[in-house]
């Protein structure tokens, strides 16, 4: 478990925004391994190309299973993922990160994105969604945790909410122990997201600390 607080220093200069272009000075949070910037569209278009075309990536996203042609893809992503970036930081400012391995976003090591995101779970239960995709080329090295840890912090020290919610697919064991390590606590089974086999959990932001520690 990395300890964001000791690895790496939370650096805020000038807050982000989902645009076209990336800003030179912007909030950026930071890992021993790992730098998060506010996410642009051509970020974005390197998760519809390179992340959602992953079949090991979208194994747990049903709706994109089925789907091969890259505009399809890029359209369905663009009202699925896209639109509710934007409202999330319109309601609680909460920014949607890009992640990048090493400390300079600028060599294009972009291995997904982390967030908090305001979804149709959000209008049900009231929180953000703590929700994280990353390529299927860094799976089992700890990087979800790792930028998920950054997210929550980032939230806490900023005031943004006081509480996370956040679902997963009961097969998928790798989430869930994401999840379970952040110290989310499990809620029960739900139906959302085309799904009946789903995990609700929640995270009290005030409580808890990004490491499962009250």
């Amino acid at each position: 478990m990395v300890n964001a607080r000791r690895n790496g220093a939370l650096a805020c200069v000038k807050v982000g925004h989902l645009s076209e272009k990336r800003d030179t000075l912007m909030l950026q949070l930071k890992s021993s391994r790992l730098t998060l910037v506010p996410m642009t569209h051509d970020d974005f278009e390197l998760f519809v190309r390179d992340i959602l075309t992953d079949p090991k990536v979208v194994e747990y996203y049903h709706s994109y299973r089925e789907l091969f042609d890259l505009q399809q893809i890029r359209v369905r992503a663009e009202k699925d993922f896209w639109r509710h970036f934007e409202i999330s930081r319109k309601k609680c400012g909460c920014e949607i990160w890009s992640i990048f391995t090493g400390l300079v976003p600028e060599d294009k090591a972009f291995i997904g994105w982390a967030g908090l995101v305001h979804t149709v779970l959000s209008e049900r239960y009231g929180p953000p969604e703590l929700q994280f995709m990353l390529t299927s080329r860094v799976f089992g090295k700890g990087y979800a945790t790792e930028a998920a840890t950054l997210v929550i912090e980032d939230a806490r020290q900023r005031e943004l909410v006081r509480e996370i919610i956040a679902t997963v697919d009961i097969p998928n064991k790798a989430s869930i122990r994401v999840l379970e390590k952040l110290g989310f606590e499990r809620q029960g089974q739900i139906d959302v997201y085309g799904s009946t086999e789903m995990y609700l959990y929640r995270y009290n932001v005030q409580r808890q600390d990004p490491h499962g520690t009250p």
